[in-house]
């Protein structure tokens, strides 16, 4: 993705790492590189919670590239939205919990328009934060992932967020409406290239 972050966050979130995978569906191939990011003010608090790769409350971009790329075969990522984007969650949530998130349901799908008025799918899942490595110790959290067709591939973004205040001398405020609408701004400005 190209575009920075929203304006109303740019200034206190920080790049916390970038992951990248491959998979092939058919005679593609495809390449997601995900970019994920971080408040500042809480980066410490949040890295010292638990075992997990991807911090409690973030922020997530991924750049999808096909080869051959979509366009060269005659297939249009909108045509194909309804079949592109479950997989594209499915794979999404493969990676989060190879990196330590526990995804416990979708609790919602939603239909959504971006600004320009390109229509995406926009998933709720329920997922559980560990604060260790057995099963005993985790936080309800949410992660939100919204997948839209561009030309020639699939826009993706969104982030998680904790739902219920960590035990003991961690400091994190917990307010899930201003954490969605941080994510929906993410949403609706991420401009893949």
């Amino acid at each position: 993705m190209t575009s920075a972050l929203p304006e109303s966050v740019a200034g206190t979130w920080q790049r916390a790492g970038t992951r990248q995978g491959e998979t092939s569906v058919l005679f593609t191939s495809i390449t997601a590189e995900t970019t994920v990011y971080e408040p500042l003010e809480s980066a410490a608090t949040l890295a010292a919670l638990g075992p997990a790769e991807i911090p409690l409350r973030s922020l997530f971009t991924v750049d999808m590239t096909f080869s051959p790329s979509l366009s060269t075969v005659g297939v249009s990522p909108a045509s194909m939205l309804s079949k592109a984007a479950p997989k594209a969650k499915a794979q999404f949530v493969e990676t989060v919990e190879d990196d330590g998130l526990v995804v416990e349901d979708t609790r919602e799908e939603l239909a959504f328009e971006r600004p320009d008025g390109t229509e995406g799918r926009w998933y709720v899942l329920d997922v559980a934060y560990p604060l260790s490595t057995t099963d005993r110790d985790r936080l309800e959290a949410e992660t939100n992932v919204a997948i839209w067709p561009t030309d020639d591939a699939y826009g993706m973004a969104g982030g998680t967020l904790p739902l219920e205040t960590p035990p003991g001398d961690a400091v994190l405020e917990v307010d899930p409406e201003r954490d969605r609408e941080t994510i929906a701004s993410l949403i609706r400005t991420a401009d893949p290239e």
